[in-house]
């Protein structure tokens, strides 16, 4: 955590002496989801806990662009909370993600650098006698602005034509570092992944529409052993101003990796995007 706030204040450096060119902005504009959805169904292959509720916060920030170059910083908090007989509601686990980046934006698609560090935390009961898991990968994607959130929004926000019957997706790969020093991992043997996302859209019908989203997953372990994921969601949107309200059903088809484990889980949700 402490490498991506070291990047940060690096960048704001940067920033400062890039300010005095014209083609420099200080943008501070944010992007975001928040979530709230309910398992109706479901039976993970790891965890302690049962399946119940999924909340996410994800706040996407960019601070400064220099002509097609932008920097950014997104954060995310999701949290797992189960049900149980005897009790409606126990915390389960928190997910961390804080993903600093650098996004070249070209006229229909986005480049994408970033450094991935993501940690998980029981809640509730004690953390394995190993402490909890973290990770940080340095990342490489390419995708259309449709399937990179911030983009995404303002094609709906701008009512886009160009979203009917049309598909959007994005891909990168991700290299997890390993060392002797605490802060670059513990608890895992993630060494790749590769990670994909295909979305549909359906079409603007006044101020609703759908869209449809995949996801997958590879990861591939120190110890030649490959795992994967793979999901598929759709949205019913409602458009407002500058938000976006969808009503969302979710089913993850596969999952085999043992850190947050959602195999065969279906969830009904809610979600403002902004």
């Amino acid at each position: 955590m402490k490498v991506c706030y070291i990047l940060v204040f690096v960048c704001s450096i940067g920033a400062q002496n890039l300010s005095r060119t014209s083609d420099f902005k200080m943008l501070f504009h944010a992007n975001g989801v928040l979530s709230l959805a309910v398992h109706l169904y479901g039976t993970p292959r790891f965890g302690d806990l049962g399946p119940g509720y999924r909340s996410d916060i994800v706040i996407d920030t960019e601070f400064a662009r220099y002509r097609n170059l932008t920097f950014a910083f997104l954060t995310d908090a999701s949290t797992s909370i189960a049900r149980l007989p005897e009790t409606p509601v126990k915390l389960d686990k928190i997910r961390y993600t804080l993903i600093p980046s650098l996004r070249y934006i070209l006229r229909k698609s986005v480049i994408n650098g970033s450094l991935f560090h993501q940690c998980i935390h029981t809640l509730s009961r004690e953390e394995d006698e190993n402490g909890s898991i973290w990770w940080n990968a340095i990342q490489l994607g390419f995708g259309t602005k449709g399937a990179h959130h911030s983009y995404f929004v303002q094609k709906y926000n701008n009512r886009d034509f160009s979203l009917r019957n049309s598909f959007d997706a994005g891909i990168s790969a991700g290299y997890y570092l390993h060392g002797q020093a605490p802060l670059i991992g513990n608890n895992h043997l993630y060494k790749y992944d590769l990670t994909g996302l295909v979305r549909y859209h359906f079409g603007l019908f006044r101020n609703q529409t759908f869209f449809v989203d995949v996801h997958s997953r590879i990861w591939y372990s120190k110890e030649g052993e490959i795992t994967a994921k793979l999901s598929g969601e759709i949205n019913y949107v409602i458009l407002a101003f500058d938000n976006i309200a969808t009503l969302y059903y979710n089913h993850c088809f596969w999952d085999d990796n043992p850190y947050d484990n959602e195999y065969t889980l279906g969830a009904i949700g809610f979600k403002v995007i902004f």
